[in-house]
């Protein structure tokens, strides 16, 4: 009995060092657009081109947005002065009411002014806030070193928040591949995630982590490797997973 329980452990740690064959596909997948509505002026990418992150993809018609910031800032600037102005005047009534030569009334008075004018004055800089929040939103801009797997949108796209969005591009990370595969869940079951686990491709091995462990149907699951992205790879290529 104990050389059967033996045997079996010894079988299953074999299983659970075999490699696996898989098949590299594309990381950070995912379809980019713009989180303002807008007109589409500008699409500046392909597919297949290399962007760095920040750069810019694509930008809506900026003349409406432009047009916020300059009118918020124009409130800004008069409500800065008016909010001076409140502070002056309050100072002064302050020292006239500590010498008796003004009256309570007249202090209660330049408070509530100079409050207006503080409450104005903040709202004016929230406005500026959003005014320019939405100006840079108008721009679509590479959250990290990417591939542009799809150019969906083109100039003159209307895009509408409200409704769902339309994608502008799709993208994948430029220096990541992940090693996809089907496994027994029993093969899964001791995996963890973030453990290394080696894969090789056209004969190449890279070290890569385990991504995702992602549960199936029929007792089995999908394994996810993350590795670097080597020259000359490309998605679809198959590959091998040495597991832990």
């Amino acid at each position: 009995m104990m050389l059967r329980a033996l045997l079996l452990t010894l079988i299953a740690g074999n299983a659970l060092a075999a490699d696996i064959a898989a098949s590299l596909d594309w990381s950070g997948r995912v379809s980019l657009t713009l989180p303002v509505a807008g007109v589409l002026e500008q699409v500046n990418v392909q597919a297949g081109q290399t962007v760095k992150k920040d750069d810019l993809l694509a930008a809506l018609n900026p003349i409406l947005f432009k047009a916020g910031v300059a009118e918020t800032r124009a409130d800004l600037d008069r409500l800065t002065q008016e909010e001076a102005d409140a502070t002056r005047d309050l100072d002064r009534v302050t020292e006239l009411y500590a010498r008796t030569v003004s009256s309570t009334t007249e202090l209660d008075a330049a408070k509530l002014r100079h409050a207006r004018a503080r409450a104005g004055l903040a709202a004016a800089q929230a406005r500026m806030e959003k005014a320019r929040r939405l100006l840079a939103e108008s721009e679509l801009r590479a959250p990290f070193d990417a591939v542009i797997l799809a150019r969906h949108g083109e100039p003159g796209l209307v895009i509408t928040i409200p409704c769902q969005p339309a994608a502008v591009v799709s993208i994948a990370r430029a220096d990541e591949w992940l090693a996809r595969a089907s496994i027994e869940a029993a093969q899964a079951a001791k995996l963890r995630l973030g453990e290394e686990a080696s894969v090789q491709v056209s004969g190449q091995t890279s070290k890569g982590h385990i991504r995702a462990i992602t549960t199936q149907t029929e007792g089995r699951v999908l394994l996810d490797v993350a590795l670097p992205r080597a020259p000359g790879t490309w998605a679809g290529q198959a590959a091998t997973i040495s597991l832990p």
